[in-house]
């Protein structure tokens, strides 16, 4: 049976997904939303309030009549750090962003070393904390698996089998999350395009790296047991993983990657499959495209959209997990 905590908490995270978009509304207001009595959401604003999670403001109500109070989230109440780290043809980068509780982006920078082991990371962490205290949950993103905040098949040799989730954790006293870059990429895009009821596949061909995919199936990211669902360069080519590496460049990647798209299809059977990286160019999906339909009959072909740049939807993807992740946390 759920106590009165639980439900506490649970009304709390309906009331705080609705003011997520930045927009003030009455007491009212925010009981037709969510269904909630006015006397509960009196009782829940004004603990918020108290808290300094909300800020109410007195103004008139559609500008006439009589002064109401209107509720919104209070962007200052805390910070939520990102810090991802890539290899993109051959250059190690990490980046640190800082956003806010609606995912207003506060700092972003990025480094670029030739070592970039678990101690840069923690250096940089640091820097953001000593810049932002009041930063309530750390978002990490690898191009690896991460597995139980165990980075694991690393495009990054030096941060290969480090514990990294637990590192954090206990040099800064912070809940971390650590998970796939690919993992993040396509749930910022399902969120930010809100899309509600389709399967969406995102397939990465960096140059030069093993590449990676990502499913959300109507809502729930498909991580799988050890948090490496999507991993088509594990198929099998006929050739060895080290050769498959080699030919990960323009144009001799093309044949890896129309395999790959026809095991996703066939698997998953996405409404849509979206490419990323540099290894490919909006002229190569009506050649893929053409390809798949040699095995795959017309009807169930998914659409296709080449998309360039991920990084808004990077970011974004790491800020919705936040979110998501603070209703267990509060």
């Amino acid at each position: 049976m759920k106590d009165a905590a639980y439900i506490k908490r649970e009304n709390k995270a309906q009331i705080r997904k609705l003011l997520l978009c930045g927009k003030a509304y009455t007491k009212q207001q925010i009981s037709l939303q969510t269904g909630l009595s006015v006397a509960s959401c009196n009782t829940y604003l004004n603990e918020m309030e108290s808290a300094g999670e909300v800020i109410g403001e007195k103004k008139k109500l559609h500008d006439v009549g009589r002064n109401a109070v209107f509720y919104k989230l209070n962007e200052d109440f805390e910070r939520i750090l990102c810090i991802y780290f890539e290899l993109i043809q051959g250059v190690k980068s990490i980046t640190a962003a800082v956003l806010s509780p609606i995912g207003t982006l506060i700092y972003q920078q990025t480094w670029r070393y030739d070592l970039l082991d678990a101690a840069v990371i923690e250096q940089t962490v640091s820097s953001c904390l000593n810049e932002f205290s009041n930063v309530r949950q750390i978002i990490v993103g690898t191009p690896s698996i991460a597995e139980n905040g165990v980075i694991r098949h690393s495009d990054i040799p030096e941060l290969e089998n480090v514990p990294l989730k637990a590192i954090l954790e206990e040099k800064f006293q912070l809940p971390v999350f650590l998970a796939n870059d690919m993992h993040y990429k396509v749930y910022g895009y399902y969120r930010q395009e809100h899309i509600s009821d389709e399967i969406v596949t995102l397939i990465n061909y960096p140059s030069g790296v093993l590449p990676g995919t990502a499913t959300v199936h109507k809502g729930v990211l498909l991580t799988g047991r050890n948090l490496f669902a999507g991993m088509v360069g594990f198929l099998d080519y006929g050739v060895s993983q080290e050769e498959q590496i080699r030919r990960l460049h323009r144009p001799t990647a093309e044949p890896f990657i129309i395999q790959a798209t026809i095991a996703l299809i066939s698997i998953l059977n996405p409404h849509q499959l979206l490419f990323t990286g540099d290894l490919l160019q909006e002229s190569d999906l009506d050649r893929i495209y053409t390809a798949c339909q040699n095995c795959i009959p017309n009807e169930y072909m998914p659409d296709f959209r080449l998309l360039p740049g991920m990084e808004k939807y990077y970011l974004m993807g790491m800020y919705w997990t936040a979110m998501d992740r603070k209703e267990t946390l509060t």
